[in-house]
């Protein structure tokens, strides 16, 4: 009974003490970790940069816990705990470093976004490497994760010892998930050769079955297309491997937009030639490059006119071409409406 009693009050005393411990190293962690983005924002107010904000932005949530995680642990030889605490905070730790880096990875992604983005659009070789960034941010966060449990799992001798036992089947277990994942694996292969290759870039503008749009995201396993009126298509990587399709903006954005119109032998060409070039002088979405007029066929019954002109992208050139054919049209309608097509006598009597 007395030596009951002795031990009550101790046991209480110890749980009393690793609560203050603990409550002690997360208000270090925590007053140190807003000491720091306290000299960080103060000096990106003085001097402001794109690293000093985007770490402000992304790491703020995972260094909330590293700090006083790490404070913990290093106060886990006072508090005097078992294997089974070191362990768990160990794999805390090894958690909240990967989350670090991701965000790391994230914020240097945005600054590179930021480096190249000029005026909201980006030049085809920014572009490029862009879509290398992206590809290669999603295959290391891949090998973060991986990597992370790997390390949590070794760091249990019980699931170490478990690794020894599954290692001697992992011929047979690599065939099975070499033949159940094939299609996966492929992707990831076809994954890097769009990456480094790159047929189809973020950004790029492009025609896949018959559907215009944005290549808006390219992950580890698909591509997201956003079309012109805001619908996706989500298309598997190794579907750009095995289908044709358009790529408007391979080498460069700009573009020369083109419309066909077909008048009579009478028209007077040279009208609609100056008509043309006023269009597109008053025109906002001419970038002034191209712009010409020109007789490009003729058959008996008609012959074909050719107007192209220039734009910065793809977007713009279409539009183009809608308000360019639409003016034009009108001009021939309200100038010279006799020289529409014709059916001609001689066409009747054949008929």
């Amino acid at each position: 009974m007395t030596i009951n009693n002795i031990k009550t009050p101790l046991n209480l005393e110890s749980w009393i003490t690793y609560s203050l411990v603990i409550l002690s190293c997360i208000l270090i962690g925590l007053i140190l970790r807003w000491i720091l983005f306290s000299l960080i924002k103060f000096s990106n107010k003085r001097k402001p940069t794109v690293l000093k904000a985007q770490l402000l932005k992304h790491l703020k949530a995972p260094t909330k816990f590293l700090l006083p995680i790490l404070f913990i642990y290093s106060s886990l030889s006072i508090l005097e705990l078992n294997s089974f605490w070191h362990k768990i905070i160990e794999s805390l730790i090894i958690i909240n470093l990967s989350w670090m880096i991701i965000a790391t990875l994230n914020a240097v992604e945005e600054i590179v976004k930021q480096k190249f983005t000029n005026n909201g659009n980006h030049i085809t070789k920014d572009r490029k490497v862009l879509t290398q960034l992206r590809f290669l941010k999603s295959l290391s966060i891949v090998i973060i994760f991986t990597l992370a449990i790997a390390a949590i799992l070794w760091n249990i001798p019980e699931v170490r010892k478990l690794g020894t036992t599954i290692l001697t089947s992992a011929g047979v277990i690599g065939i099975i998930a070499g033949v159940a994942a094939q299609k996966s694996i492929a992707n990831l292969i076809t994954g890097f050769q769009i990456a480094f290759t790159q047929p189809i870039k973020i950004d790029d503008e492009v025609v896949i079955e018959g559907e215009y749009g944005t290549v808006e995201d390219i992950t580890l396993t698909y591509v997201v297309i956003k079309t012109w009126d805001q619908r996706r298509l989500v298309l598997p990587l190794n579907y750009f491997n095995d289908h044709s399709f358009v790529n408007w903006t391979f080498n460069s954005t700009e573009l020369i937009g083109s419309v066909f119109l077909y008048v009579d032998y009478t028209f007077p060409v040279a009208d609609l030639r100056t008509k043309l070039m006023a269009i597109l002088k008053e025109h906002p979405l001419w970038d002034k490059k191209t712009g010409e007029l020109l007789v490009t066929n003729s058959n008996e019954k008609a012959i074909e006119i050719r107007a192209t002109f220039s734009a910065k992208n793809a977007s713009d050139t279409w539009t183009m071409r809608c308000e360019i054919r639409e003016q034009l049209i009108n001009f021939i309608q309200e100038k010279y409406p006799a020289s529409l097509p014709k059916l001609r006598q001689m066409d009747v009597f054949k008929i």
